[in-house]
Order: C-alpha cells, then structure tokens, then sequence
C-alpha cells in the first residue's frame, strides 16, 4: 500500500477520521457550487428574487424554462458528491467503534442522523428541482464501483426522504450547542424545519 496517501484498508480506524468525514460532507453543501444552486433553484424559481432582465444568461434562462441539458445550472454533480459521502459515513462509521475507543455508540448515532438529514436534503433539492432523479442509496468509492442509482418517480424519492429524515431526528442533537464544535451541524430543529419544507 502507498506510505504516502490514506488508503480505504487504512482508514476509518479513528474518531478523528470519522468527524473528518463529517466535516467534508458539510463542505460539500458549503461550496460556492451547492450555495448557488440552492439559490437559484429555489429562491430564484420561487420569484423570492429578482435578476436583472436585460442582462440575459443562465438566471433568465431558468426562470423563462429554457434549459437544456448543456444549460449551466443542470449540473447536479456537487449534491450527488455530498449524497456519497453521506452514505459512505453511513455505511463505514459503525467499524470505528470497535478499533476507537474514545468513539461511543452516542458519538456514533449523532454522526448517523446527520448523514441522513444530509442525504435526505440533498435528494429533496434534487426532486423539487428535477422531479424525476435517481435515488442514491449507496456510495460510490471509485469509479469502477458506480452503483446502478434508478430514476425514481417524484413521490418515490420524498418518501424515501421523509424515512431519511425520520431516522435523523431521532438520533441528532436536540439542539446546537454553543460550543464551536457543534456551531452549524444539524440538529433535530433543523430536521424538522427540513420535514416542514
């Protein structure tokens, strides 16, 4: 194996690695491409913003439905990388209990319910903005390993995302703590703000 780079075989041994993982999946949804398109696909749709008429390009072209699939904003590749690396927390974070002991089951479930209220809020962005999307249940380690994510019906997708939000409540914090740690994670308000919507 590489000395020099962190391999699967290498990893998830360490509490640190695991809020490591955690901390990348709320990076994702914090990039200028996950911010700009929330905007743009919801406020900018919703008429809760304004552009410039005039000025003509993507922002018009959105809202006047002329979109195609070279149009600039049908790119949905940064929310399905934030769905993979939830899920791939989802399905690695549970082997670090037995090799951290500094990593409790408690630690452990609070990690889960943030990776399924992110998962559900980036399928729910996608469904409201694409309608019919391919669910993506599993990770995708490499490319080789892509699983066959099928296209699902609008109603399909939002009831998998309430399940997902479901589970999340009842494993995240009650509410964020001031520490600088848990500042911004998701707590069980912002799970069920996320139902409510």
């Amino acid at each position: 194996l590489p000395a020099d780079s962190v391999v699967e075989e290498n990893f998830w041994q360490t509490k640190d690695q695991v809020y490591g993982m955690l901390a990348t999946s709320y990076l994702k949804l914090l990039s200028d491409d996950a911010v700009v398109r929330a905007i743009i696909w919801g406020e900018l749709r919703a008429d809760n913003m304004t552009y410039n008429k005039d000025r003509g390009g993507s922002p018009k072209d959105l809202v006047e439905c002329n979109i195609t699939d070279e149009f600039e904003y049908s790119n949905w590749a940064v929310y399905y990388q934030a769905i993979s690396n939830a899920n791939l927390v989802l399905e690695s974070a549970a082997k670090v209990l037995e090799r951290d002991p500094d990593f409790s089951e408690g630690d452990l479930s609070v990690v889960l319910g943030e990776m399924y209220a992110m998962r559900a809020l980036c399928h729910f962005y996608l469904v409201r903005t694409f309608r019919d999307i391919p669910l993506a249940m599993h990770s995708a380690k490499n490319d080789a390993e892509i699983p066959d994510y099928v296209q699902v019906h609008p109603l399909v997708a939002l009831n998998t995302i309430m399940e997902d939000l479901d589970r999340a409540e009842t494993l995240v914090r009650k509410s964020g703590k001031a520490d600088a740690q848990n500042l911004g994670r998701i707590s069980r308000n912002a799970v069920l703000a996320m139902k409510a919507d």
